[in-house]
């Protein structure tokens, strides 16, 4: 879970449980306990962890095994991944408007509508490559 994660990425970086704390500001014995999982990090602690790291604070959470979000990956975001970042996202505006959940939903069909004609544009331009 949390602990091993937050070991992984550690070791991933090449650190000591000295040098992350160091880093962090926080007591080596603390990366410690984290790592044996005897003691949990606070959220802020979590978030700290992984803007550290540059993940997101789900991965050193164990929460999710994408140490990635979808935006920062080479492929589309699932469907799920998509609509809970619209879902999720109080910030997002359209035209300088906040979107309320009406207009989410709305944004989400928009989406989905304009990815499938593209999908099929490209399969038919990909058809007319082939003759």
């Amino acid at each position: 879970m949390f602990n091993d994660r937050i070991r992984k990425l550690r070791n991933d970086k090449g650190l000591s449980q000295r040098e992350l704390a160091k880093m962090l500001k926080i007591s080596p014995s603390t990366i410690a306990m984290y790592e044996l999982g005897k003691r949990e990090p606070d959220i802020a602690m979590f978030q700290r962890l992984a803007d550290f790291f540059n993940v997101p604070v789900e991965y050193v959470m164990g929460v999710s095994d994408e140490p990635k979000p979808w935006w920062e990956k080479d492929e589309e975001p699932t469907d799920i991944e998509l609509e809970e970042f619209i879902k999720n996202n109080s910030n997002i505006k359209l035209m300088g408007d906040p979107l309320d959940e009406k207009a989410k939903d709305d944004v989400l069909m928009f989406l989905r509508a304009a990815h499938q004609m593209i999908k099929e544009k490209r399969k038919a331009e990909e058809e007319v490559g082939k003759e």
